[in-house]
């Protein structure tokens, strides 16, 4: 749910593992009870009062701190009930239009997902001078619209937008709204799980948590770092939770920190006991969805990889070649998509899916192997958080397949490309996953292991012997492996070759600035199943004058960076500093020089392998023989985090690195070539020619 205050609430809803219609009149209808809640699309919003048991708050009043702002948050109020069968979540916002620029925040802007979703609209109005305005009315002047925002990324949501542009809205007014959404998703079976709080930074005049459950609920709650402190208390229905809050401002979480200091005032609640309820809950919709009909396609085709060879190994390599080569991806988030599968066999038939489709067409075809496999649920940025939530089906959105072959785990994924060998795959560092079992299973560490080799490597290629200032043939190299090597190898397999081409130029131009690329392409080395892009053009070398001689800064010689240890958080501030982990990049540079090299010299050519705060080993050499300069450096990352008490230390030593460049200076007498003179002999013709043409001649 997209809440229209951002800057004021945060809801954390179910996450995803994996038409304009004009507005029609319909009647004013009661807001629905649990027992209503959808059984069929409902696709426009209804109007109504709140639920019963809503405790509407009263405008507060404005915050001490928010002058000058262009909203001034004056309410935001989330109330969620968890019914047996469903839950109920109840907002209620109100801002100040404090400026001009703030005129834009009054449209009503409400999403909903209408296969699972009710959603009814309770108040839209503006208080002027005291007196309200109704901007709702009947709801008539509503429009629904289906924007599929994120279609250019293969995703579809199916969400609907409830929006409307009220008329005459002025400087000073405020903007009251508050609807209630039911959501019943049968993939959940009644389990309550939310995580909620106001937005990092936000100043509310007031901002309240309510969260009420039955008695028959065994629900855990806890509370994030920050503003919020919930009471408990027992009513005679269940259990009542309450964090309510007047004239603050939510503190903000430490920057670039891993992300489970970076979750700060929220409260989350789930009726998960522990995390193999979560796996047990997950296995049956994925056990069915894996299910092959009797003449399913998909068993002829685990006939074809079975006749082909008797190395289960092979046969999960080939298998997953399939799903990936074969079925393009498209995620389906509508009709129950969020956390249900679609079916092998509607995956192989249509031939396109999501993650979870890909997944279970992908374990399908192992069983009919074979090959013992099963999914295993993952966070692709947020893996750390995992550790730290409490069980909940929405921590994840993203799910792979652990294939075991003579006693190793070997990690899938149907979303990539490319992974031709399984002793290629690396372990995907999401740092958690939880496999889905019907046994139920409790969350596996997922942390790769160092890198054997780069994961990025830069090769470059200067001709300059023809002379300093004339366009030097260049080629170039970059060489990906492993995760990375399936990330850029997806990332160009969507482009036409035309838009390929361009992609290419324009990463090439971006890594070397004195580059002018011409011939570029992509290649997969079969040996070693690396993704590949080269490049063929022209270098014009930048020498720069100085004290009677010319110098040149050898392109990737400065290893360090500006890494900013300034952070702005109030909460967590000692929380180690997060980088990426594994990984190692590493760069090689040549270039010859005219006159075979003589008279010039290195300057900064000193040989470095150093580590830094135990994070970063850099090592770099730097060559002259026979009128080459070869460079060679490479960094390495040793581990994914920094405590903060080093991080004065590093940042030091990462500036100093980043300052030490290498410099080719040439000889002081350095004369130009034959190539050179020709140039200048040809740029002084057309310089004549130009004034020759300004006087008329």
């Amino acid at each position: 749910m997209r809440l229209p205050k951002l800057a004021l609430l945060l809801a954390l809803l179910p996450a995803t593992v994996l038409a304009d219609a004009p507005g029609s009149v319909f009647p004013q209808v009661s807001a629905p009870s649990s027992s209503a809640a959808p059984t069929t699309n409902f696709a426009r919003p209804l109007v109504g009062a709140p639920p019963a048991w809503v405790d509407v708050a009263p405008l507060p009043k404005p915050p001490k701190d928010a002058d000058g702002a262009a909203t001034i948050d004056l309410l935001g109020d989330v109330q969620v009930k968890f019914n047996k069968d469903d839950e109920v979540t109840y907002y209620g916002v109100a801002w100040i239009i404090g400026t001009a620029e703030g005129l834009d925040s009054g449209t009503l802007k409400v999403d909903w997902d209408p296969s699972l979703e009710v959603l009814t609209i309770h108040k839209y109005r503006v208080l002027r001078d005291g007196q309200p305005i109704n901007l709702l009315g009947d709801g008539s002047g509503i429009k629904v619209i289906q924007r599929e925002t994120r279609m250019e990324s293969a995703m579809l949501d199916g969400r609907l937008t409830a929006t409307m542009q009220p008329e005459d809205l002025r400087v000073g007014d405020v903007v009251e709204l508050s609807y209630s959404v039911v959501r019943k998703d049968p993939a959940m079976q009644g389990h309550a799980q939310y995580l909620v709080g106001p937005s990092d930074g936000a100043t509310f005049g007031r901002f309240r948590v309510r969260m009420l459950w039955d008695k028959d609920k065994q629900v855990q709650w806890r509370t994030f770092p920050g503003i919020l402190q919930p009471k408990l208390k027992k009513t005679a229905q269940g259990t009542e939770l309450v964090a309510d809050i007047y004239d603050s401002t939510a503190p903000r979480a430490p920057e670039n920190a891993p992300r489970r200091f970076t979750v700060v005032n929220a409260v989350e609640v789930t009726e998960f006991k522990d995390w193999p309820a979560v796996s047990r809950l997950f296995a049956p919709l994925y056990a069915q969805a894996a299910a092959l009909a009797p003449a399913s396609p998909i068993k002829a085709e685990a006939a074809k990889i079975a006749a082909q060879t008797q190395d289960p190994r092979r046969r999960a390599e080939l298998a997953l070649k399939l799903v990936q080569s074969q079925v393009r991806y498209l995620f389906l988030g509508m009709n129950a998509g969020g956390f249900v599968p679609a079916a092998a066999d509607q995956t192989w038939a249509r031939r396109f899916g999501d993650c979870k489709g890909k997944t279970v067409l992908l374990v399908a075809l192992l069983k009919e192997l074979g090959i013992e496999a099963r999914p295993v649920l993952v966070h692709t940025e947020e893996g750390d958080l995992v550790g730290a939530r409490l069980p909940s089906m929405e921590a994840f959105d993203h799910v792979i397949v652990e294939a075991k072959i003579g006693g190793k785990s070997y990690w899938l994924d149907g979303t990539r490309l490319g992974d031709e060998q399984l002793d290629r795959l690396e372990v995907p560092n999401y740092r958690y996953g939880l496999p889905v079992s019907a046994q139920g299973s409790g969350l596996v560490a997922l942390v790769p292991d160092p890198l054997t080799r780069p994961a990025t490597s830069v090769t470059l290629s200067i001709d300059a012997s023809k002379g300093l200032d004339v366009p030097a043939p260049a080629t170039a190299e970059m060489r990906f492996s492993g995760p990375v090597a399936s990330d850029v190898r997806q990332k160009f397999a969507g482009f036409s070759q035309a838009e390929r081409t361009r992609e290419l130029r324009k990463l090439w131009r971006e890594s070397f600035d004195a580059i002018a690329p011409g011939k570029v392409a992509t290649f997969t080395d079969p040996d070693s199943g690396d993704f590949v892009l080269t490049m063929t053009g022209t270098a014009q070398m930048e020498w720069t004058a100085d004290l009677g001689t010319r110098w040149y800064e050898v392109d990737r010689s400065r290893l360090g960076w500006r890494f900013n240890i300034a952070r702005e958080g109030d909460i967590n501030t000692d929380a180690p500093f997060a980088f990426t982990y594994p990984d190692w990049w590493a760069s090689k540079v040549t270039i010859q020089l005219p006159y075979g090299g003589k008279g010039f010299r290195l300057q900064g050519s000193e040989p470095v392998d150093r580590t830094v705060g135990d994070l970063y080993q850099f090592r770099r050499k730097v060559s002259l023989r026979d009128g080459v300069v070869t460079m060679e450096a490479d960094t390495r990352a040793l581990a994914p985090e920094l405590p903060a008490d080093r991080a004065p230390r590093a940042r030091s030593d990462l500036l100093e690195l980043a300052g030490a460049g290498v410099y080719i200076r040439a000889p002081s007498d350095y004369a130009p070539t034959e190539a050179e003179k020709e140039r200048n002999r040809k740029s002084d013709e057309a310089e004549a020619k130009a004034r020759d043409k300004a006087r008329g001649k």
